[in-house]
């Protein structure tokens, strides 16, 4: 089976908006500020993660990865994992 790159490019960068829109932890980076979170998550995604490993994936990259401080905002948190599971995954191919 085979990924059609252009859905795949689509997919990652809905993730991406969604990270920069809705979880934005640092505030007004970069717009490819959280690339490699987009990755890590739609790896993630793909692999079937349960929400709750979503939101514990993004509590971890904010506090041990970036040093931001507690309380993790876990209705924050919520929203972004409701907005990636609302992206669909690109199909593969035979």
């Amino acid at each position: 089976m085979t990924v059609d790159k252009k859905a795949l490019g689509k997919w990652l960068r809905e993730i991406r908006e969604i990270l920069n829109r809705e979880w934005d932890p640092i505030s007004g980076c970069p717009e490819d500020e959280y690339e490699s979170y987009a990755r890590k998550i739609a790896a993630m995604v793909r692999d079937g993660t349960t929400d709750e490993q979503l939101l514990k994936y993004l509590e971890h990259a904010e506090v041990e990865n970036m040093g931001l401080s507690h309380p993790f905002d876990v209705d924050r948190g919520n929203r972004v994992v409701a907005a990636l599971r609302a992206v669909s995954l690109p199909l593969q191919s035979a």
